[in-house]
């Protein structure tokens, strides 16, 4: 696991979006594309048309490699919680005290029945 600076974690975030979101329009473009492109041609594969098999089959294809590719060359292991120090973290937990106190109060339980 990599240690890095608030900058870097959202620099690699954005990263990590950014080509994820190439994968899912790749995959529609391919997915929508050729569903289109093939749907007058009157070939069976398996006993669906050649359309559905290139399209469907096709973008799960390019899919799983998409995501083999990302994982290897783009994704990295970092840990987001670790700047939280102490005492950042004890007021963290004073907030959400607060907030279930405040919820209580208001004559429901945490699961949005009356008290």
């Amino acid at each position: 696991m990599r240690k890095m600076t608030e900058k870097e974690k959202h620099q690699q975030i954005l990263k990590e979006v950014k080509a994820t979101m190439v994968l899912i329009l790749i995959v529609a473009l391919w997915h929508i594309g050729f569903a289109f492109a093939l749907d007058g041609i009157d070939v069976l594969i398996l006993g669906m048309p050649l359309w559905f098999f290139v399209s469907t089959i096709g973008a799960f294809v390019i899919s799983v490699i998409g995501v083999v590719i990302l994982l290897k060359f783009v994704f990295v292991d970092f840990e987001l919680g670790d700047d939280v120090d102490d005492e950042n973290q004890n007021s963290l937990e004073q907030i959400e005290g607060q907030f279930f106190m405040a919820s209580n109060a208001s004559g429901k339980n945490v699961e949005g029945g009356e008290a």
